[in-house]
């Protein structure tokens, strides 16, 4: 699997096998970090994760941060190892059942499912830093347009439905008289239609200018979603129509085939002089043709 994506797509990858998830991830970090294991490491024996577990930190471990990390070292803890061999019920008492699930999973026992399919996003966000500040309204109505159609882009992709909106944007903080607003808003109806989506977000953007600043960052967030299959909508109102819902899936295939961005809402401008500056993101090698490297 490494050397063929390596020889594939020159994407360096660490390769970490072991009979659990925590064991797993653990597996592949020492795949990364230890020379000698060239990029795979497979701990299918007791003796080989003791030897790893030994050897790292608690706070190592996938799921436990500084903080727990702190607890468990009132109880003597400081080595993944100490955490494997420790009783289990006492430990659940500094923490909970996760914790407990984790020491099942450091010796072995596999406890946490493998999720082949990433879950949906209980919000979606999409935020930007402005390449040139906004001191007028016109900007920020752009820019809240483009963010609000690629918060909606992901939503159907997930295929969900929005009931409500956070909306914000601020100055610069490390300048003076710094200035940050933000409203939280509902749809009028559970819908996934952009336009929707981008007109609420413009509205509450409108209100919530105040001329006077400089604004450097705006924001939308999709902040309570539902799956569509299984939303009971409101008996007086049906939801979204199906010519929407049809107009959305038409938007969608042809961005999809003919590129990001391809057919966009007028809203969202066309020159767009705040879009962020990227004059340091790496090249698109794979995807765009203008950016091929090229060997002199």
């Amino acid at each position: 699997m490494k050397t063929r994506l390596w020889k594939d797509v020159k994407m360096p990858v660490g390769v970490g096998i072991a009979p659990s998830k925590t064991l797993a991830k653990l597996a592949n970090h020492a795949a990364k970090k230890i020379p000698k294991c060239q990029g795979v490491c497979v701990l299918d024996e007791p003796h080989k994760w003791e030897w790893l577990l030994r050897r790292t930190p608690v706070t190592g471990i996938w799921g436990i941060a500084k903080r727990l990390g702190r607890r468990l070292a009132d109880l003597q803890i400081y080595s993944a190892w100490d955490l494997a061999i420790a009783n289990p019920k006492i430990v659940r008492r500094a923490s909970n059942v996760n914790l407990e699930r984790t020491i099942e999973e450091l010796n072995g026992r596999a406890c946490l499912a493998l999720e082949e399919v990433p879950p949906a996003k209980k919000q979606i966000y999409c935020t930007r830093s402005f390449g040139k500040k906004a001191t007028e309204l016109q900007p920020c109505l752009e820019a809240v347009s483009l963010y609000a159609s690629r918060a909606a882009e992901k939503l159907r992709a997930q295929r969900h439905i929005a009931l409500a909106m956070h909306v914000f944007m601020h100055t610069s903080p490390f300048e003076p008289n710094f200035h940050s607003v933000s409203n939280m808003a509902r749809l009028p109806y559970p819908t996934d239609d952009t336009r929707e989506i981008v007109a609420l977000a413009r509205a509450e953007i409108a209100r919530l200018y105040r001329p006077g600043h400089a604004f450097m960052k705006a924001g939308i967030g999709l902040v309570e979603v539902a799956d569509k299959r299984f939303y009971q909508h409101d008996l007086l109102h049906g939801g979204q129509s199906e010519r929407s819902v049809k107009l959305m899936e038409t938007l969608d295939t042809i961005n999809r085939s003919q590129g990001k961005g391809a057919v966009i809402l007028g809203a969202q401008g066309i020159s767009k002089p705040w879009a962020m500056r990227q004059k340091y993101k790496s090249p698109e090698y794979t995807t765009r043709w203008d950016e091929l490297p090229v060997v002199r």
